[in-house]
């Protein structure tokens, strides 16, 4: 599939709700068919031939009338004019096509060919067909958009509870000093599992454009500060080795990993730069403590990297008294009883959830 942000710029184009999706619909209803291009790359030059030469402000109604006749339709990139009507394209044929009838092979050249937006509605198939480059995607009706939607968000709503079990328990687990490498490897397939899903809800509100704002929002809402909570927990357990090798190594590693390879946990202890033997899954590891003292609201990131950075790991944190905290820079005395608060509330809070 295209990189997202390509995606989301050809649905924002297409999405229900905008005049042209609407004027597609109306071709689509009608049952007439048509081809449009959505010039956005300069003139198409030689590959035009006949037709008429229009400019004029695009309507839905307008599109809708020029699809009654048979050649192809081409708009400006934006889709806000008309630029020519009952046009005959000829794409050079050394440009490859798997589509078996006239008006879509003609659409996959052509997208292929100038990297233009390409839209073949079939009358014959009831389908409207995305082409662009060598992407092609077959647009679903807004029923069923609706529904793997909302199917794509309760998955994704399952795997937020799976996750924030995990990072109860292994809350308290930093805590008591019990972590080993299995948990942190089961924390970070869950975070991985998590983002994955989010992407699949992305494009079902993507397709849903103005209809898909409830989505949206409650996406928005569950996956708040997922991202910055991950970047936490990969700083307290990387495995720094590697010369130069960071939480965003580790993501990068993640991202490389298909679906199935994610469920190896030896693949994410070898992202996190430890071994993949199953004996190093009963490593005890000490977590730094990024995560934990990011939760506390009255210290900055700053004072997090000066504590972490003195005293290297939370269990050492922990032993620390309000007296020895603000020995530390720019800690104060308000900054270091927080600091102790902070952490019994929050190992009294991951108990009473437990």
């Amino acid at each position: 599939m295209m990189m997202d942000n390509n995606l989301k710029k050809i649905f924002s184009q297409v999405t229900p709700g905008t005049a042209f999706r609407e004027g597609l619909d109306n071709i689509l209803d009608a049952g007439t068919g048509a081809l449009v291009v959505l010039d956005a790359n300069g003139p198409l030059g030689d590959l035009i031939d006949g037709g008429f030469e229009l400019n004029c402000r695009f309507t839905p109604q307008r599109l809708h009338e020029l699809s009654k006749m048979d050649g192809a339709i081409i708009l400006d990139g934006t889709a806000g004019q008309i630029k020519y009507a009952n046009v005959h394209l000829q794409p050079d044929k050394s440009f490859k096509t798997n589509e078996s009838g006239t008006r879509h092979r003609t659409a996959q050249r052509v997208a292929r060919q100038t990297d233009n937006l390409v839209i073949a509605i079939s009358e014959r198939r009831n389908r409207i067909t995305l082409y662009k480059g060598d992407f092609r995607y077959k647009v679903k009706n807004l029923s069923d958009i609706m529904t793997e939607g909302s199917q794509a968000m309760k998955t994704f709503e399952r795997y937020k509870h799976v996750l924030d079990r995990a990072l109860q328990n292994i809350t308290l687990l930093e805590f008591d000093k019990m972590v080993t490498l299995s948990e942190v490897v089961t924390v970070l397939q869950r975070f991985e599992m998590l983002v994955r899903i989010r992407v699949e809800v992305e494009h079902s509100i993507i397709e849903l454009g103005s209809e898909g704002k409830f989505l949206e929002i409650q996406l928005e809402e569950l996956f708040k500060g997922v991202l910055k909570e991950e970047e936490n927990f990969i700083r307290d357990y990387i495995n720094l080795g590697e010369e130069g090798f960071g939480a965003t190594e580790v993501k990068e590693r993640l991202l490389g990993l298909g679906d199935l390879e994610l469920l190896e946990s030896e693949n994410i202890a070898g992202a996190l730069g430890y071994g993949r033997s199953a004996a190093t899954f009963d490593m005890e590891l000490d977590t730094k403590g990024y995560r934990i003292l990011n939760k506390i609201t009255r210290i900055t990131r700053k004072d997090t990297e000066k504590i972490i950075g003195k005293y290297g790991v939370l269990s050492k944190i922990l032993e620390l008294t309000e007296e020895e905290l603000v020995g530390i820079r720019g800690i104060s005395m308000f900054k270091a009883r927080s600091i102790k608060k902070g952490m019994k509330r929050l190992k009294t809070t991951a108990e009473w959830e437990k």
